[in-house]
Formats: C-alpha cells, sequence, structure tokens
C-alpha cells in the first residue's frame, strides 16, 4: 500500500476522536496522531512541527516529506503550497531542506563512494543493482567523475527484502572490495556471497521509503533537488551546473 495511502487511513482513524479547541490540548492531540505516522515511514524517528505560511496550519516535515494539519488537529492535508507572488513552491523549499538535513546526517562510511580527481558536484543514488537503466548509469561511471561529478551509492533492492536483488546488495557490501564488487554486480556477473553484520542496506531501503521512492535510479543532489530516472553524463552535468 502506497505510504500516504496509510496515512489517510491513519488519520481517519484518529478524526472518530473529539479534539480539543484548546491550544496545548490540541498539540497532544496532534503529537499522538504524529507519532503513529512516524511508524508508517520505517527510517524516520522524528518529525517537526512548524508554523506554515497559511494561518491555521502547522507544516510537518518527515524526512524529507513534507504534509500540513490544521492547528486544531482536526485536518491533515498532503499537497504543493505556492507564494503566486514570488512563483515559489514553498512546499518543495521545504523538503529541499529537509532532504539536505537527512543526506548530511549519513555516514559515508555506509555508502560506496566513486571520487573524481576534481569534485564539481557530489550526487546521492538510490541503486538496484537489476535496475537497467542504474547499470546504465553506473557503465558510464567514468565518464561521471571525468565530469567531476562525485557519486554516492545508496542501496535501494525495488523488491524489498529476502529477495534476490536484497541478497546481491548484501553480496556487494559484505566483500572485501566493494566498489570492484559493485562494478561486476552491476555488469550482471555473479559476486561471492559472505555474511557480515555492518550492512546498511535495511537503513537505506528504509531511508528510501522517508524519500518516498519509487523507482531507481533516484539521484538526490547536492542541493537537496531528485532527479528520477537515468541521465547521461553530459545532461546531468547540465542540470546540476543549473542549480549553482
Amino acid at each position: 500500500m502506497k505510504i500516504f495511502s496509510v496515512i489517510a487511513l491513519s488519520f481517519l482513524f484518529f478524526s472518530s476522536a473529539i479534539f480539543s479547541d484548546d491550544h496545548e490540548e490540541s498539540l497532544n492531540d496532534i503529537d499522538l496522531v504524529l507519532q503513529t505516522l512516524l511508524e508508517i515511514f520505517p527510517g524516520a524517528t522524528d518529525y517537526s512541527l512548524d508554523d506554515s505560511v497559511i494561518d491555521g496550519l502547522y507544516a510537518v516535515s518527515i524526512g524529507s516529506e513534507v504534509i500540513y494539519i490544521s492547528k486544531n488537529g482536526k485536518f491533515l492535508i498532503r499537497g504543493e503550497i505556492y507564494d503566486l507572488q514570488n512563483s515559489i513552491n514553498v512546499t518543495e523549499e521545504k523538503r529541499v531542506l529537509g532532504r539536505l538535513e537527512v543526506m548530511q546526517s549519513i555516514d559515508e562510511e555506509t555508502m560506496i563512494i566513486y571520487e573524481p580527481e576534481k569534485i564539481k558536484h557530489t550526487i546521492t543514488i538510490f541503486t538496484d543493482i537489476d535496475c537497467g537503466y542504474c547499470r546504465k548509469f553506473h557503465q558510464q561511471i567514468s565518464d561521471y567523475l571525468d565530469l567531476g561529478i562525485r557519486v554516492r551509492y545508496l542501496s535501494f533492492p525495488r523488491t524489498g527484502p529476502e529477495t534476490e536483488s536484497w541478497e546481491k546488495a548484501q553480496a556487494v557490501w559484505c566483500s572485501q572490495n566493494r566498489q570492484g564488487a559493485l562494478d561486476l554486480a552491476k555488469q550482471g556477473k555473479r559476486v561471492g556471497s559472505s555474511i557480515c553484520f555492518d550492512s546498511p542496506i535495511e537503513a537505506h531501503y528504509n531511508l528510501g521509503s522517508v524519500f518516498n521512492i519509487s523507482g531507481t535510479p533516484t539521484i538526490v543532489t547536492d542541493k537537496g533537488k531528485v532527479i528520477v530516472g537515468y541521465l547521461p553524463p553530459e545532461s546531468l552535468l547540465f542540470r546540476l551546473s543549473e542549480e549553482d
């Protein structure tokens, strides 16, 4: 079931309660709802609640996701808020800040990273070893590096736990030479299986759920923007340069 379908069902459950008009009690009611919603996002541990640009609405950030809840706790809204006067998507701006905060919190020791000689941009990619366009991207990894694009890989086996793609990701991580193992796996070659206890695959997968990722490759830029799908090296560099 889609995450936001579950959110809607969860909120319907709580809507049967009588919310208080008292501000402090309303905040307690809202916290109860949002703590329940946190359970839907496996990689999320907390939320932030701030005044939105619209009177009567709180903006709620869970990872990189943004939803809105009325200050009396009676209404939950999922959607975009646009500042028409300034032509700004206010919701997306808040998502960008959330993505950057999450990305900065991830230990690079849990990633497989390809470094160019001179870094112009850093991208973080949710990748699936068995994804065709992920393999196409990786076949050109040298071209991306030559353009100064630093590539940080996070594992996102789309088929989920206890599947062949998941096991391949585990085998790559548990290899002594992770880059070499990933290179082989992206060519469709077998990587010898081994066991290790520091695998970040589940954490990466849960993080992808928080980011509401449904396909791979999904690229998070160093400015917090999301690019879904494959882009050739020069096209990706152009997109990244546009953000500067």
